[in-house]
């Protein structure tokens, strides 16, 4: 009766180690490890040429009114050395919020504009940044190895702060 119970302990000893180093190596080898997916399919030329604009003439004429004040404030804004801008095209939170230096922004690593952050990924960026851009392995961009961040929430609370007092500041014309 004893030898039994030696016996069927040995062999629970025994399961227990297989199944352990089944696990181990099964862990070490990645072979079970959830594979990344993507949220959104790719976005081809043909899903471009199919979007279809369902805003009124009046809408439509006011949006390109506003982006040739924008493009017009940018150069302004460049003129006068303050804005800098990391992607193609406007950056409107830039411009409305009294210019900045994205590119100089990535450089320090700690955020950069929101507006900056979703055309990067967008991949709007212009070539003076392109080449220093990458993915990690979770998909999350990365400029120069370091993950590319959003501003803090004091920074786009101060943003905040500038651009209403931009919108209140009486100017002589």
């Amino acid at each position: 009766m004893k030898n039994r119970n030696v016996k069927s302990s040995i062999k629970r000893i025994g399961y227990t180690l297989s199944l352990l180093s089944i696990g181990y190596i099964l862990g070490i080898s990645g072979s079970l490890v959830p594979q990344m997916t993507k949220a959104q399919p790719a976005v081809s030329a043909k899903d471009d040429a199919q979007v279809e604009i369902t805003l009124s003439n009046e809408s439509i004429k006011e949006i390109q009114a506003a982006h040739e004040s924008l493009t017009q404030a940018m150069e302004t804004l460049k003129l006068e050395g303050n804005y800098t801008s990391a992607t193609e095209g406007v950056n409107s939170y830039l411009v409305l919020t009294g210019g900045g230096n994205a590119i100089e922004d990535l450089k320090q690593g700690t955020g950069i504009d929101p507006f900056t952050f979703a055309a990067l990924y967008a991949g709007m960026a212009t070539e003076e940044i392109s080449d220093d851009l990458s993915w990690d392995q979770s998909d999350r961009l990365m400029y120069k190895n370091k993950i590319v961040r959003i501003f803090s929430i004091e920074k786009l609370k101060k943003r905040q702060l500038i651009l209403d007092n931009l919108l209140t500041k009486k100017v002589a014309e």
